[in-house]
């Protein structure tokens, strides 16, 4: 969950199962590091984390599972590392948004090996679909005035998330033309202007 998201609170997790699904997931980041994900096993995986197949299996279904939680928990770091303290639908928490996903998704297109090229779109999709949720949430928990002026927050959300996800793509494939600052001002006032804030 993002810091300061108004959501319900999170079931509480046995601190074991907390720890070997951390386990699972330094195990995946540091193998990926290493060799890409082509060819990336479940014994592989389970072997580092230092448990067995089954173990896995009661944590992710599959690879595909633990590459969207990968992604999803690194991208909400990013995330955390960004937002202010009480994040919401205002321009500076929009402006840290564009920033955070500008910024994820270079690091995203220099890391992504060669023969990993094919998991981009993947990842790409697991980043937009954060941004989505967490706009609804941020819409959803707007005083009710603003809400008024908006069209359907699902709407709105979705329309919100792909600008800011198609100014991240454009900036992290030609970014370094021009300054990021200059570049999150020019996409917030899009936005802003859309949103009416």
């Amino acid at each position: 969950m993002v810091k300061g998201s108004g959501g319900t609170a999170e079931k509480r997790e046995d601190p074991r199962v907390k720890r070997t699904r951390e386990l699972i997931v330094q195990a995946f980041g540091e193998l990926v590091m290493e060799k890409g994900h082509r060819g990336l096993t479940v014994q592989e995986i389970a072997e580092r984390a230092t448990i067995n197949r089954a173990t896995f299996y009661d944590h992710f279904r599959d690879q595909h599972e633990l590459l969207d939680y990968f992604i999803s928990e690194a991208f909400r770091g990013e995330l955390w590392r960004r937002l202010p303290g009480r994040p919401g639908l205002d321009e500076e928490s929009l402006r840290a948004l564009v920033l955070a996903t500008c910024d994820f998704l270079s690091g995203l297109e220099m890391g992504c090996r060669r023969s990993d090229r094919q998991f981009k779109p993947l990842i790409e999709a697991q980043v937009a679909s954060e941004l989505y949720k967490l706009l609804l949430e941020w819409m959803e928990a707007s005083p009710q005035k603003a809400n008024e002026r908006l069209a359907d927050p699902e709407i709105t959300a979705s329309v919100v998330s792909w600008a800011i996800f198609g100014a991240g793509v454009r900036w992290s494939r030609d970014g370094a033309a021009e300054s990021e600052e200059r570049f999150a001002d020019q996409v917030l006032s899009v936005i802003a202007e859309g949103l009416r804030l």
